[in-house]
């Protein structure tokens, strides 16, 4: 993970100052903002509108949720969080720091991923489609309000921008099949980091 925080800032792999401020801000990170997801597992069904999750009532518009959940009959809604405590902190940095507010921040986003790529793997279902979220291709991100509104124990809010917070917040869609899923997100319209990406600001891909 230090790595890929150190390419997210556009870092010096070599500057040894950085990757120890990286660690000891991951270590902090994960003692006083404990990830915590909740999720909800629901039956779909194929309508003229889109995909609909049959107990919130979600409509999934577009041709991405057609073409990841075309051979799916349940999903799972997804919602998860660092909360609070991680807001309290970047406030602190940003005063004490901006570098460290950046690095910060930056940390934060990638754990939550982390965390939220283990939480999947564990996950006891054999054909599971890729993990996609609003704002993936053309599923549209006004979809997030009705998501936290159906997972609520979290205290996650959706602002009138449809972003979340706290600002490290996540929802997430996975598609339960029973055969092997042949769709696949890939590309930067698909990457959790394409709005802040520095190869993306250098003209750049990663190649994923």
């Amino acid at each position: 993970m230090i790595e890929q925080v150190i390419r997210l800032v556009q870092g010096d792999p070599n500057d040894l100052l950085l990757r120890q401020q990286i660690v000891s801000l991951l270590d902090e990170m994960k003692k006083s903002c404990p990830f915590r997801i909740q999720y909800r597992i629901e039956p779909i069904r194929t309508s003229p509108d889109g995909i609909v999750c049959q107990h919130s009532g979600l409509v999934l518009e577009g041709a991405l949720a057609a073409s990841m959940l075309k051979t799916c009959h349940e999903i799972i809604l997804v919602l998860c969080t660092l909360g609070y405590p991680f807001e309290q902190k970047l406030a602190y940095y940003q005063h004490k720091d901006v570098r460290l507010a950046l690095l910060w921040d930056a940390c934060g986003s990638l754990y939550i991923e982390k965390k939220l790529d283990e939480f999947e793997n564990s996950l006891p279902y054999p054909y599971k489609t890729d993990r996609f979220s609003c704002g993936y291709g053309d599923l549209p991100l006004s979809l997030q309000p009705q998501i936290a509104a159906s997972l609520p124990d979290l205290g996650v809010r959706v602002l009138p921008s449809h972003m979340m917070f706290p600002t490290k917040s996540v929802s997430a869609l996975i598609g339960i099949g029973t055969q092997p899923q042949p769709a696949r997100i890939r590309g930067c319209a698909y990457c959790s980091f394409h709005e802040r990406c520095a190869y993306k600001e250098r003209g750049e891909t990663c190649g994923i």
